[in-house]
Order: structure tokens, then C-alpha cells, then sequence
């Protein structure tokens, strides 16, 4: 009874595991986002960019530190016939510093903090656009595949019915060999591109396992096999477009960093200017000597001394002179600001190129889906009246393989330009500062 039960727990898991994963593009996007190691190193970095956002914040306030010490002196010092004792002494303290000015290098740093954090959240939103289109690209090929793949084994039933046909009619002497050996070997051919479909199928359900996070063995049937087309007219192409783009703006913040840098550069020579408050303690000090009694003669005496003592200090500090190594350092880190500027001048550029390119792709993908439907609807008359010839004896075996090929070949172009089309489209949305 016992293996029984378990027998059937395992029946049960396996069932469970070997259920196929219906998937639709939304659900694909947010499985590789979930499941992406680089959006948790994004949303790790901005993380760290706000901590580090809050230590710049806290040099605004007075910083406290303690201190103590310990002191074995030996031997004992002798003053005058009396002698101070310094076995064990220790001391203890606290030291409060509140910065006044420190040349606007602390105010400088909040801001660069600031703009780390900014920079950051671009960044993740770089790596999230990344993200969700190598999803889209893994969930449209593999649907690319699928289809062919079904439209070859809907060929190769259509053939084994066409050579049933043409080996009834050998039998009966209405045919010959030969048109026997044409349709195996067109049948072979199918056989030959449907094996070849399968094993560039099952790279690509791998390669979209890997994307979306789930085990390699997990079957993926797509939700969106009808592909809908969105008119390029509701698209366009801009600056405006490009400016929203998390690449532009994050330019736009190397340019701002750089700027803040001088100003941190700079503060490094400026004067600095602090208050500080102390307070110390000291214990266990001993003095040894002989003392008069009133009565002139000399008696031991030993005390021992615990005192404590406050302190308040205004510090100012005036950097005079450095052989010019302030200025060369401003001079340096303007440079850096002109780079900035000019890579962002470039790549402004190559994404306008890029942005033209996927507009382009997209507008050109709508015509050979519109190109690809009429050669559908051509290919798919001729196979069904050269289907009706050959049944009556109008037309050749070779006639019908032909349209068939034909259709095969419309089948394919049309499977590949709407498939293209959405990659196509992701690629513009992508370009386009669009895909959130």
C-alpha cells in the first residue's frame, strides 16, 4: 500500500512538472524581468547610490568621537624631592566637530550623491528596456518557429495523402513509378526541413526558458499567435522622442556629475573652517613625597589625582600656496565636462540613426506583411484549382507539387514578415525611449 501511494505522488509530480507553460508576451516580460540578475543589480545599485546619498547628507552634522588611553611609566619622576607616579594612569575623553565651511566641497557631495541616485534609476531603465526586448525577440522567434513547424506537418500529411493517391494509382496502372519516386522524394525533403525545424525549435524554447527564468525541460505553448499590426502612422520619429530616452538622459547627468566635480576639485584649495568641543578625564595619577608637620619634622604623604577638563576650539585653514596644482586640477576636470558633452553630442546622433532605422524597418515590415498576405491568397488558389485538375486528370503531378511548393514558400514569407514585424516593433519602441 505504501509504494503504491508513493508510486502515485510521483505519478502526480511528474504530471505537474510535464504540464506545458501557456504564455502571452505580457507574461513573457514580466517572468524576465522577475527572473533577470541584471534588474537586481540595478535595483541593488540604486540602493547603494541612496545610502551613499544619506552618509554625504550626514557631513552636515557635528560628527562625536571618544577616545582612552592607558599609561605604564616607569620608573616614577622625581620633582624636588617629591615624586609623580604614572604606573596605571589613564585617560578618557569625548571630542565634538562641527564643520563651518569646508569650501563647498560638502554641499558639492550631497549634490553628486544626488546625482547618483538619478543616474542609477536611469540606468535600470536602460537595463529594463534591454530586458524586455531580448524577451520580445526570444518569444517571437520561438512563435516563428512553432509556426513553421505546424505548417510542415500540415504539408507532410498533405503529401502522404497525395502519395497514397498517386501509389493507388501505380497499383491500377494510371501512374508510373516515377511520379511515385517524385512525391517521396518531395515528401523526404519535408521530412528533411521539418528536422531541421525541430531542432532550431528546441534552441529557441531553451533560449526563452533561460529569458524568462523557468527549468529547460518546461513546454511553452504561446498565447499570441495572432499577430496584430499597428499602422507605423501611429508611430514617429523626433528629438523629442530621443530626449526621453534613458540612454540621452543619463548623457545628460555625466554632464551635470562632471560639472559638480569642479566644484569639488576646487573646494579642495578654498579655505575650511570648524568648531569643535572636548571633554577629557584622567584618573589614577599619584604624587609621593615628604611634607612638614608644623613642628619641622618631614612625614610621608601620597595623594592621588582625578581631574577632568572642557575644551572649545575654532579651527581655519588656508591653503597658500601649491605650485599651481589647484588650477591644473580645475583645468583637468573641465576637460572631463567637455568630453561629456561631446559624447553626448555623438550619441545623440547615432540614436537619432538608430531611431530613422527602426521607423524605417518598421514602415518596410508593413509592406512585405501586405506583400506576403496577396502572395498567400495567390499561392492558396492556385494549390486548390490545381488540386481540383489533378483529381480530374487536368493537370500533372509536377503542376500540383509546384503550387504546393509555391504555397509553402507564401506560407513561410508571411510567417516570417509578421513575426519580423513584432520584433521590428519592439526594436522601434526601444529605440524610441518607449519600452517601460
Amino acid at each position: 500500500m505504501k509504494i503504491h501511494i508513493i508510486t502515485t505522488l510521483l505519478l502526480l509530480a511528474f504530471t505537474c512538472q510535464a504540464q506545458p507553460l501557456v504564455l502571452s508576451q505580457k507574461e513573457c516580460r514580466e517572468l524576465a524581468l522577475t527572473h533577470s540578475e541584471d534588474m537586481k543589480i540595478s535595483s541593488n545599485n540604486i540602493s547603494q547610490a541612496e545610502l551613499d546619498h544619506k552618509i554625504a547628507r550626514n557631513s552636515l552634522l557635528p560628527q562625536l568621537s571618544g577616545s582612552a588611553m592607558g599609561m605604564y611609566m616607569a620608573p616614577d619622576m622625581d620633582f624636588e624631592g617629591m615624586s609623580l607616579s604614572m604606573k596605571g594612569t589613564w585617560t578618557a575623553g569625548l571630542n565634538l566637530t562641527q564643520p563651518i565651511y569646508a569650501g563647498g566641497k560638502i554641499v558639492s557631495g550631497i549634490k553628486l550623491a544626488k546625482l547618483g541616485v538619478e543616474a542609477s534609476r536611469e540606468q535600470k531603465r536602460v537595463t529594463r528596456a534591454n530586458v524586455i526586448a531580448d524577451a520580445d525577440n526570444a518569444y517571437w522567434t520561438y512563435i516563428a518557429i512553432t509556426e513553421k513547424k505546424r505548417m510542415l506537418e500540415s504539408m507532410i500529411d498533405y503529401i502522404n495523402s497525395i502519395y497514397s493517391q498517386v501509389k493507388n494509382s501505380v497499383d491500377v496502372e494510371m501512374a508510373t513509378s516515377a511520379d511515385l519516386l517524385r512525391v517521396e522524394a518531395k515528401r523526404s525533403d519535408f521530412n528533411y526541413q521539418l528536422e531541421k525545424v525541430n531542432s532550431g525549435l528546441e534552441m529557441c524554447r531553451m533560449n526563452l526558458c533561460n529569458v524568462i527564468g523557468v527549468d529547460f525541460s518546461t513546454q511553452i505553448i504561446p498565447a499570441d499567435t495572432t499577430i496584430v499590426v499597428n499602422k507605423s502612422a501611429h508611430y514617429s520619429f523626433g528629438q523629442d522622442l530621443i530626449a526621453n530616452r534613458p540612454e540621452y538622459r543619463l548623457l545628460q547627468k555625466q554632464i551635470a556629475i562632471s560639472q559638480e566635480q569642479i566644484k569639488q576639485v576646487r573646494a579642495e584649495y578654498l579655505p575650511t573652517l570648524a568648531l569643535s568641543a572636548g571633554y577629557s578625564y584622567f584618573g589614577n595619577m599619584r604624587m609621593k613625597g615628604f611634607a612638614d608637620d608644623g613642628t619641622g619634622n618631614k612625614v610621608p604623604f601620597s595623594q592621588r589625582y582625578n581631574d577632568d577638563s572642557f575644551s572649545l576650539m575654532l579651527s581655519l585653514s588656508v591653503p597658500i600656496w601649491n605650485w599651481g596644482e589647484g588650477h591644473k586640477k580645475v583645468k583637468k576636470q573641465k576637460l572631463a565636462v567637455e568630453n561629456a558633452r561631446l559624447d553626448l553630442e555623438k550619441n545623440n546622433r547615432l540614436m537619432s540613426i538608430e531611431l530613422k532605422n527602426a521607423y524605417n524597418n518598421l514602415c518596410s515590415s508593413e509592406s512585405l506583411i501586405a506583400t506576403a498576405e496577396a502572395g498567400e491568397r495567390d499561392a492558396t488558389e492556385a494549390l486548390r484549382v490545381m488540386s481540383d485538375r489533378y483529381e480530374v486528370g487536368m493537370c500533372t503531378l509536377t503542376d500540383l507539387l509546384e503550387a504546393q511548393s509555391q504555397w509553402h514558400s507564401a506560407r513561410s514569407n508571411i510567417i516570417e514578415a509578421k513575426t519580423q514585424y513584432k520584433i521590428n516593433e519592439t526594436d522601434y519602441l526601444h529605440a524610441a525611449g518607449l519600452l517601460e
